[in-house]
């Protein structure tokens, strides 16, 4: 440059593009991130970068990593980029929720690195880091020339210099290109770290350390049945002897104890806390599901606590998996059936259990990748063969069926800047949920999917398939069904709710979840609650003293009553005008001609009161129905004007 006549070196403002991939991809290894940016390498670059600043006047330098892309670029023979990171076997876990924490705080540390430097001192010179990420790793047989192409590259480059430093949350897509971006009227320049204000944010106070939700149980009857049920259907609490999970990272804890910005420890299971297994401490400090049955049996077995992997002893009989889909419901369900028959501590043929079973936001994350693979059907099918596993092999069981969750509310908290989160991970653990703009037909079919997800759950239960048994059933609980996105009293998303790494439970959503399980498991079918704003505490009830049992499809109807299973119960948008287009709900007015089967003769006598046949017992035939229940009737709708007795002719 110095030697150039065409540039004026003192004068002219440069951009330099400094290119560097590591010598082994073992710098997003758990144990190389705890040692900040110690790997190889680091040196020489700084020193690259110190000649540039001592040489270079008017210079804004890229620092660009390249080394995911050079790892892609292994694959082909003669490729421009080499040479490829050495391949290295982590010691510790490498899930996808290890490697994208993995590389927040590898991006982060370079952001801090650089930012606090003398490289951000000056007016005349500064240095950006520009992460090159891809959002899922391509595959090794990929033969797409867009993993190498160099415009490609240069697109996504352009597009990271007009992102504010701290906030390139946006990975490399190889099916997806994004729009070309342009500086803004707000900020026309190219982003440093102190004209993004990095610093600050970076510094900005911690929220205080959360103190856990306990909880207090005063209720009447805490006593177990006289003698031991031999129903499912007259179960009590204090009935329970044993408690298991299946899952996904929800219920393995991830992150539930973590302190706020502690970004690394999202990865460490908190299975103690876990809302619909854990038992650390007791229900007076940590409320979950296994803690508030242990206040009606204390000796309660198959509770997780403290931390470790589903393999861990731990764990116990929660194994439910970080990372969990559908798919894998059956290989965690004969896990925990060989764990229970194989424990000394369970009497498995005696002991009444209860299994919680809560899958479906990874399916959902994903779904946009493979619509056939994470159709609705498959889901529901999967959780079907987890459930069969049960249903043929385990005694004594009552099955909590949680419906996913809706997931889109998780856009807010994205999309949100006022509230800090890290997006990055964010985006890349949940991409169909998150990468989408608001109108687009994508997430029109995202929020159909997770419509479908909840309603074929509740289908396949209904069916009956698992109502077989005196000593089994499944039941569907729907609490997480409408929740809204928590907030603030300034009307912000509320991140206190989750994990430092805005995905993940924090304590007080599980503590406000294994609440809801709790008080929809003593809710009758048809009649639980499915809508929650979990910024309000959410009140323990107490079994029913007169139904003090779990409730289940068939003891929540009363007499000769049946469950209806519609859920579409609404009546027209309009008065409809036409006979054809009549749906059940308009029905206000119902009536009826015929003989003495009409009139209810005898429906409601005794079977050794002949004289009381001729009582016509109109109504047992047009009775007012609980909502949900077709109650003692096979009428859903009555009219009391219509229970007289008519005049004879």
């Amino acid at each position: 440059m110095k030697e150039n006549l065409q540039l004026d070196f003192q004068f002219d403002w440069k951009l330099i593009n400094v290119f560097f991939s590591n010598a082994s991809q073992c710098y997003l290894c758990p144990s190389a991130q705890q040692n900040g940016l110690a790997a190889g390498g680091v040196d020489e670059l700084m020193g690259v970068l110190d000649y540039l600043q001592q040489e270079v006047p008017r210079a804004f330098v890229n620092l660009v990593d390249l080394s995911e892309v050079a790892e892609v670029s292994r694959q082909y023979h003669g490729t421009w980029l080499s040479p490829a990171p050495e391949p290295c076997n982590c010691s510790e876990e490498t899930t996808r929720l290890a490697k994208v924490v993995m590389q927040w705080s590898y991006q982060e540390a370079w952001n801090s690195l650089l930012a606090s430097s003398r490289y951000s001192e000056q007016e005349s010179f500064t240095v950006v880091f520009q992460p090159f990420f891809y959002e899922t790793t391509p595959s090794l047989r990929s033969e797409d020339p867009r993993l190498q192409d160099s415009t490609t590259l240069a697109w996504h480059l352009w597009n990271r210099m007009m992102e504010p430093a701290g906030e390139k949350d946006e990975p490399l897509s190889v099916k997806h290109k994004r729009p070309m971006k342009c500086p803004s009227q707000e900020s026309p320049y190219l982003f440093s770290y102190r004209n993004s204000n990095y610093l600050t944010r970076l510094q900005k106070p911690q929220d205080k350390l959360e103190v856990r939700e306990g909880a207090e149980i005063r209720c009447p009857d805490k006593d177990p049945s006289d003698t031991v049920p031999t129903s499912v259907h007259r179960l009590k609490p204090a009935d329970i002897n044993v408690i298991g999970a299946l899952g996904d990272s929800l219920t393995a804890g991830n992150g539930a104890g973590s302190t706020p910005g502690n970004v690394l420890d999202v990865l460490t299971q908190y299975r103690g806390l876990s809302w619909s297994v854990g038992g650390d401490e007791n229900i007076g400090t940590v409320t979950t599901l296994a803690n508030i049955l242990r206040e009606f049996n204390p000796s309660l077995k198959g509770f997780s606590v403290g931390t470790g992997k589903e393999t861990s002893p731990n764990a116990f009989l929660n194994q439910a998996v970080a990372g969990g889909r559908a798919e894998d419901l059956p290989v965690q369900a004969r896990r925990l059936v060989d764990l229970m028959k194989n424990d000394t501590r369970i009497h498995f043929q005696e002991d009444w259990k209860i299994i919680t079973l809560f899958i479906g936001g990874n399916d959902l994350c994903d779904f946009c990748n493979d619509l056939v693979h994470y159709s609705p059907q498959n889901f529901t099918d999967n959780i079907g063969k987890a459930l069969d596993i049960l249903h043929a092999e385990v005694p004594r069981a009552f099955v909590n069926l949680v419906t996913v969750l809706e997931i889109v509310n998780l856009r807010e908290l994205y999309q949100e800047k006022k509230v800090y989160c890290p997006r990055m991970i964010l985006r890349s653990l949940c991409p169909c949920v998150l990468k989408f703009d608001d109108n687009s037909t994508e997430l029109a079919t995202l929020i159909e999917f997770n419509k479908k997800f909840q309603e074929k759950t509740h289908q396949l239960i209904e069916s009956g398939r698992y109502d077989t048994r005196e000593d089994f059933t499944v039941v569907v609980q729907p609490f997480f069904e409408n929740v809204d996105m928590p907030k603030t009293s300034e009307g912000l998303p509320d991140n206190s709710f989750f994990a430092p790494d805005c995905f993940h439970f924090s304590s007080k959503s599980h503590s406000r979840a294994a609440s809801a399980l709790w008080n929809n498991m003593l809710e009758a079918v048809g009649q639980k609650t499915t809508r929650h704003k979990f910024e309000n505490k959410i009140n323990i009830t107490c079994p029913n003293q007169v139904q003090p049992f779990l409730r289940t499809y068939k003891n929540s109807v009363q007499g000769h009553g049946t469950w209806l299973p519609c859920r579409d119960r609404a009546p027209s948008a309009l008065h409809p005008t036409s006979v054809h287009a009549l749906r059940p709900a308009d029905i206000q007015v119902v009536a009826a001609l015929g003989d003495s089967l009409t009139a209810g003769n005898g429906i409601g006598s005794k079977p050794d009161d002949l004289p009381d046949v001729t009582t016509q017992y109109r109504g047992l035939s047009y009775r007012e129905s609980k909502p949900g229940v077709l109650s003692d009737s096979w009428v859903s709708k009555s009219n009391r004007k219509c229970t007289r007795k008519a005049p004879n002719p």
